[in-house]
């Protein structure tokens, strides 16, 4: 019987986190992550899920809570989660943090690196700065220490 009561608290809360709620600190609406990272002068980093996934619960179970990680993300970062699944992926009631159709993604995890407006970090400003995949702690930091140098060099001027 206890076996069961732990199952059953383990499925509750690996289910939590493909809901609205991915992560607590990880925001889950556009708009407001936009105007966040405006008021900020900071860019935003765009974690995008599905309920498919295999590494996505690993990636939040495993990589965002690592303490130098979620502090240097924290300081530099508006943290945005937003779902991917559509079609048969996605459920039929309403999702509150589906992601509008530029950023829907083949493959998950993915994570966006871009300005508070939306601006691109790759390829001089005209592509999304995107990564796929599961990374471990330190290279996720790395690739963020990437995405914050490609900010600050084409729009610091723009968010001082």
């Amino acid at each position: 019987m206890k076996k069961l009561f732990l199952l059953i608290v383990q499925l509750i809360y690996v289910s939590s986190l493909f809901g609205v709620d991915v992560s607590r600190d990880w925001q889950n609406n556009l708009e407001e992550a936009k105007a966040d990272a405006v008021r900020l002068k900071r860019p935003i980093i765009l974690f995008l899920h599905s309920r498919n996934c295999f590494y996505c619960p690993k990636i939040i179970e495993q990589v965002f809570p690592d303490p130098k990680l979620y502090k240097f993300l924290e300081e530099n970062f508006v943290k945005l989660a937003m779902d991917t699944g559509t079609g048969s992926d996605s459920i039929e009631e309403d999702v509150t943090d589906q992601a509008p159709e530029r950023f829907i993604v083949s493959i998950t995890p993915a994570f966006i690196f871009m300005g508070p407006n939306e601006e691109k970090l790759a390829r001089g400003g005209k592509k999304h700065m995107i990564i796929y995949g599961f990374w471990t702690p330190a290279e996720l930091q790395k690739w963020g220490e990437v995405a914050l140098e490609r900010f600050k060099k084409m729009y610091g001027d723009k968010y001082k």
